[in-house]
């Protein structure tokens, strides 16, 4: 009997660090290395002293949301903002019935921590007799939940190898910084200009675009090289390789730069 209640106390106990190291890690944000393992830290402080309902909670609202349900970065933003969220997806059903046997674990825990005392009566052969099945049972009941969460557990492990193994590669950091400058405010602005005072040809003037550069984003154009490590917008827009950039022959023999959006890659 009484390995019988340690088997099920430590499962119960089991389930809880499942649910801590989960909810600690469905989601880190942050621009930086240091920030993202300040973040995780900080999350990991958060739920280390959490009751088991309150962590089933966290576990529900957060692995069992919308898997199209996006993050919203920071507005003020003036470098590469990462992101990383593991989530769950079913039918309603599913995800209902998971709800369900979540709380029901909830009820199994605090009832063998609180409320078992009664059936502890080792003077009586049958009254021990139907506490044993009572323990027998509620492991049958709760074992499938520390089964999900290791199985969530195992999927999340094997996320992270994977995301460990891109930041790796030796192009990461490159691919990275292209997807930065890419949706910079500054490229995005060459880029609407392309829509609204394009050539019949598709070609814009760069020195007009510059000038509305200057005055609509004042201070990346100032401030060029040490934003984005370039010191002109024709460094600038093939670095970010959304743009063709020509320069023009004139007939004094000088030349104009031009430039125009490429196509999308489908």
């Amino acid at each position: 009997m009484l390995r019988k209640i340690g088997r099920n106390i430590l499962l119960f106990q089991q389930i809880e660090s499942f649910l801590k190291c989960l909810v600690a890690n469905h989601h880190v944000e942050g621009n930086n290395p240091a920030n993202l393992a300040e973040y995780r830290q900080q999350r990991f402080s958060n739920t280390e002293k959490q009751m088991m309902g309150i962590l089933v909670g966290q576990y529900t609202e957060s692995f069992l949301s919308d898997t199209g349900d996006r993050t919203h970065e920071p507005e003020d933003l003036t470098q590469a903002w990462l992101s990383f969220t593991h989530t769950i997806s079913g039918d309603n059903a599913f995800i209902e019935s998971l709800r369900v046997d979540m709380k029901d674990m909830v009820n199994e825990r605090n009832d063998l921590v609180h409320h078992f005392l009664p059936r502890w009566q080792p003077q009586s052969d049958e009254h021990m007799a139907e506490a044993t099945i009572y323990l027998d049972k509620q492991r049958e009941k709760v074992l499938p939940i520390a089964e999900h969460l290791t199985s969530v557990l195992k999927s999340w492990s094997e996320s992270r190898q994977k995301i460990a193994t891109i930041f790796a590669t030796d192009g990461f950091e490159q691919q990275l910084e292209l997807v930065w400058l890419q949706s910079s405010p500054l490229i995005i602005l060459l880029r609407e200009f392309t829509n609204q005072k394009a050539r019949p040809d598709g070609w814009v003037h760069l020195a007009d675009a510059g000038q509305i550069a200057r005055l609509k984003e004042p201070d990346a154009v100032a401030h060029m090289k040490n934003e984005y490590g370039y010191s002109t917008l024709k460094q600038l827009l093939i670095a970010s390789e959304l743009f063709d950039v020509l320069d023009e022959p004139l007939p004094n023999g000088g030349f104009r730069t031009l430039y125009r959006a490429k196509p999308p890659v489908l």
